[in-house]
């Protein structure tokens, strides 16, 4: 059912007079499956990086809450947010850029998979988000989430948990 499972923490950027950034910063700290794009969003370090934005202040005519953004301000993904749940942590869901070629000419990393769905968990404190990849599940992800919110997806979301590495 799932391809990849990506599980990111909050970690935030510190700025140079001692502050922090305002734009949560999260970095991947287990990985289960293979989602190939990923490799594109390694930092030189070999962290995949990514940053939570709220729709409102990048594109208010967007239905979609917030976003996850990554190096080089490639979106990886809205995420719609419905009132679904599993215990207080909120479900989520989204799909990859679309274009063949991003801003500037780019090539988006996420082409060959644009017909692929994600799954967001988001945490009620925002300190954890898992990614769940749904392949060729870009035209069924509400369906599949609502699936998930309930339970008939527990087993397969647990087995992807426990056979996740650090990255």
């Amino acid at each position: 059912m799932f391809s990849c499972y990506l599980k990111i923490e909050r970690r935030q950027t510190i700025k140079k007079d001692g502050t922090e950034s305002k734009t949560p910063r999260y970095v991947a700290t287990a990985q289960a499956g293979y989602f190939k794009p990923l490799n594109e969003l390694k930092s030189k370090s070999g962290e995949i990086v990514m940053y939570y934005q709220r729709n409102d202040k990048c594109n208010p005519n967007s239905k979609a809450e917030t976003r996850l953004q990554c190096k080089g301000s490639l979106n990886f993904s809205s995420i719609y947010l419905q009132n679904m749940k599993i215990g207080e942590t909120l479900i989520g869901y989204g799909e990859p850029p679309q274009t063949k070629e991003l801003k500037g000419g780019k090539q988006n990393p996420f082409f060959e998979n644009k017909a692929d769905g994600y799954l967001f968990l988001v945490a009620p404190d925002l300190n954890t988000i898992e990614i769940l990849i749904v392949p060729n599940g870009r035209y069924l992800i509400q369906g599949v989430a609502k699936q998930l919110e309930d339970g008939q997806f527990n087993e397969a979301l647990n087995s992807m948990r426990n056979t996740a590495k650090q990255v």
